[in-house]
């Protein structure tokens, strides 16, 4: 007997770095009425993992694979503008992942890009040295949610201790009742800042045994900040050719990028750790097509070849929200078994000695880029059924039409986040 397991992926965005695995908060400063568990499941391991080429790239591989997916899928359904957050995905998959077994954890190894050993201490790695500091917070949290008062289900230690270890999540044990919608609501406004204040928004249904959260929350200002005298009015060319004045930010940058189709800039945010990449299609090249040509291998290879030089840069201040199922996008990239009664999940736990499976994974997204820097949030589910150079001319990319965007930690070039504006609004 299969049984619905919901793992549940939420992240929040903002701008400029990522910190690292959860930062732990009492339960009563979150008004939370499930037990928690956490105490029982401190990291033991001391191992530290480390971040090596096979992991950058492999992050880049899937980074791509999965924004150009997801861009396809919601074009065809007649969607706009786009978010997502490859790591919080990455890192919520890798959790469940924990729990697979059989053939079931080779089809998510080869999505992900690695055994699971190693993408669990390269994440922890990658993580853990993310920089984070004045004007730019970055803070990433799991939890794990599991149904009490059910005999049936038995949720493997070595599962919870190893999300621990890695991922040091939030172990809580709770009724699955109204209370429960409420605690886990809760912890995700806590954990992104209130960019997402919600994920259940029906009551929990009796299928449902678990949920496997990951909380990723952004917020950073510019490094140069922006003066009154910087933000003029401009027009945007949407995609369906409807021109609108908006404000929009004028500066010079010293990062120039170029790729086959295009070219862009990058934009630091406070700290220098992070930045802002906006890339801009060439004249007479659809957006779509130009996104759909960015592979994990094109992005690393416009990152290395990034030249310092004078480009003057524009874009418009933006804000937008969306939401995807990614079920089908992980079915189409090797993930299966997952999805369907062949799912072998039993290193997670089981039902009545039966394995769970997974009946969907969807994420929601934030973003709101303006003069003082960037803020962003996404939350992500699943629901399981039981040196100098010569002077050169200057650059002008100006982000005035569709275009590709992301927020890139400048250490490794790989994107935190990943979206596309083809219109914005009236």
């Amino acid at each position: 007997m299969k049984i619905k397991f919901t793992a549940l992926l939420s992240l929040a965005l903002s701008a400029a770095m990522l910190i690292g695995a959860v930062l732990p908060m009492a339960s009563c400063a979150l008004n939370i009425k499930a037990q928690e568990l956490s105490a029982d499941y401190t990291r033991k391991t001391t191992e530290t993992g480390e971040v090596t080429d096979a992991f950058i790239t492999a992050m880049s591989d899937f980074s791509m694979t999965l924004f150009n997916t997801t861009v396809a899928s919601d074009k065809e359904m007649g969607k706009e503008n786009h978010l997502v957050s490859p790591l919080s995905a990455m890192i919520c998959l890798a959790m469940i992942a924990n729990g697979a077994e059989g053939e079931t954890l080779t089809q998510m190894e080869t999505a992900l890009g690695m055994d699971i050993v190693s993408l669990n201490k390269a994440l922890y790695a990658y993580t853990s040295n993310l920089y984070t500091g004045d004007n730019c917070k970055v803070s990433v949290a799991d939890s794990i949610w599991y149904r009490d008062g059910d005999d049936n289900l038995v949720v493997k230690e070595k599962f919870l201790q190893t999300c621990a270890d890695w991922y040091e999540a939030q172990q809580y044990k709770a009724p699955f009742d109204e209370s429960t919608r409420k605690d886990i609501n809760n912890w995700v406004k806590k954990y992104t800042d209130g960019m997402i204040d919600k994920i259940l928004e029906k009551p929990i249904r009796p299928e449902v045994m678990m949920y496997v959260i990951n909380a990723l929350v952004f917020d950073a200002k510019w490094l140069d900040e922006y003066e009154k005298s910087d933000v003029k009015d401009r027009p945007f060319t949407s995609i369906t050719g409807a021109e609108k004045q908006l404000p929009t930010l004028h500066s010079e940058e010293s990062t120039y990028l170029t790729l086959e189709g295009g070219q862009g800039f990058a934009k630091q945010y406070k700290g220098g750790a992070y930045s802002f990449v906006g890339l801009l299609p060439d004249e007479g090249v659809n957006v779509y097509d130009f996104a759909a040509s960015i592979n994990g291998t094109v992005w690393q290879t416009m990152w290395e070849n990034r030249t310092h030089e004078t480009v003057y840069v524009r874009f418009p201040e933006f804000t937008y929200d969306s939401d995807m199922d990614l079920t089908p996008i992980l079915q189409s990239m090797g993930m299966i078994d997952l999805f369907n009664a062949n799912a072998d999940l039993t290193g997670l736990g089981t039902y009545d000695g039966a394995s769970l499976f997974c009946s969907g994974v969807y994420q929601k997204t934030f973003i709101e880029v303006s003069r003082h820097g960037t803020k962003a949030a996404a939350v992500t589910w699943g629901s399981n059924e039981c040196g100098s150079a010569m002077p050169m001319e200057p650059k002008y990319v100006y982000l005035d039409r569709p275009f590709v965007y992301a927020i890139v930690d400048n250490a490794t070039g790989l994107p935190l986040f990943v979206g596309i504006v083809t219109v914005l609004p009236a």
